[in-house]
């Protein structure tokens, strides 16, 4: 994600979760309010060490994936990252944070404190799965692969599907500026019908992982390097898919596509910047997260406290939400219908991170329903 592009690379029972004392990389914090400019924010878990994306089970317990921050193993010669076993899932409880799985490969890239781990959380039925994201020998941890693992409610882990090594095998039409093989990046994983969707984003490309473990392209969005990130189900089918772009992330250059069944690829909203994050509201209006729309000069780029929620108002219109906020890297709608957002994706490794809670309901007028309909986008 951020830079990840412009490296070289880049049965759970939902009812029960294992309630371990909190490890120091995360602590519990009530519900507390956070001024967010535009919008009511609270504070649902504090403490976290970069978090990723995240899921509610069906009692209504949040599960939060953390990023961690890498280790000590170098990758090899060429590689940027450092491994070790310092990702984890962590379950946000009644204002209690506890943790669910730990000692997960993480990695970090220190030049720009960027780190991978558990990306994303999903559940498919009644299992818990988890989006891993710094394994593979690239990123210093040549046992543990990058991939989709099952959670367990005792803790444990289970490789499903060993998506870095399938991108090697599996080469997309464009080669990435990164040059390949390179393990892939993965970033988000979403449900669709009975199989889980997964973004990765240094090759450019939609996944399909089954629970048995089948790996199938669902879609190539590799021409152009567009960096598709967030994910988010359609309600009519397929999935919305956000795009972060590359470096320098021009503003208003990001967009959402529409991404059906067949592979079909239909532009949503345009016009957006360095999107991070996607969901379809209770209002039926798409909303996105920009993780900065102020830029620097330095690697990585964004520009702290500059991040912001935005809607839908049309193919290329669009309302705030909330702004201000610092460097969002995840977006979902929770069971209670407000916005959850991930902060921030860059410098969280001293358990700065947190996930906010911004309640639609005082954040103005929503933005009209059915806005979430494929465009056409004008010839170059």
């Amino acid at each position: 994600m951020p830079r990840l592009a412009l490296s070289r690379l880049l049965a759970f029972v939902v009812l029960m979760t294992l309630a371990l004392p909190a490890p120091a990389w995360v602590r519990a914090q009530d519900a507390t309010p956070v001024t967010v400019a535009g919008g009511q924010g609270t504070v649902v878990a504090d403490g976290l060490v970069n978090p990723r994306g995240f899921t509610w089970g069906a009692d209504g317990a949040l599960y939060v994936g953390i990023a961690g921050t890498g280790g000590d193993t170098p990758g090899p010669e060429g590689s940027p990252f450092f491994g070790g076993d310092t990702a984890a899932v962590v379950t946000v409880r009644d204002g209690a944070v506890s943790t669910l799985a730990e000692g997960l490969p993480s990695s970090v890239w220190r030049d720009i404190d960027w780190a991978w781990g558990v990306m994303d959380l999903a559940i498919l039925g009644d299992q818990l799965y988890a989006l891993e994201g710094g394994g593979g020998a690239i990123h210093g941890n040549p046992d543990a692969p990058s991939g989709v693992y099952a959670v367990f409610a005792d803790g444990t882990t289970s490789l499903i599907a060993d998506l870095g090594t399938w991108v090697d095998e599996n080469p997309v039409a464009h080669e990435p500026w990164e040059g390949v093989p390179n393990n892939g990046s993965f970033f988000a994983m979403v449900p669709v019908g009975e199989a889980l969707w997964v973004v990765e984003s240094v090759n450019g490309q939609v996944l399909e992982v089954t629970p048995d473990g089948a790996v199938t392209r669902i879609a190539d969005l590799s021409e152009g390097h567009p960096v598709p990130s967030g994910i988010a189900a359609a309600p009519t089918g397929g999935a919305y898919v956000g795009m972060l772009t590359a470096a320098p992330y021009p503003q208003g250059t990001a967009k959402v596509v529409h991404v059906a069944a067949d592979g079909t690829v239909e532009d949503a909203w345009t016009g957006l910047t360095a999107v991070t994050g996607v969901a379809v509201g209770p209002d039926g209006a798409l909303y996105a997260a920009e993780i900065a729309t102020e830029m620097t000069d330095a690697d990585p780029f964004f520009a702290p406290g500059t991040g912001r929620i935005m809607r839908q108002t049309g193919p290329e219109s669009m309302e705030e939400v909330a702004f201000g906020l610092d460097l969002p890297v995840a977006l979902r709608v929770g069971p209670d219908d407000a916005l959850y957002v991930a902060v921030p994706a860059f410098g969280a490794n001293d358990g700065t991170g947190s996930i906010v809670r911004l309640d639609l309901s005082l954040t103005g007028e929503a933005g009209g329903v059915g806005m979430a309909t494929p465009v056409a986008t004008p010839s170059a």
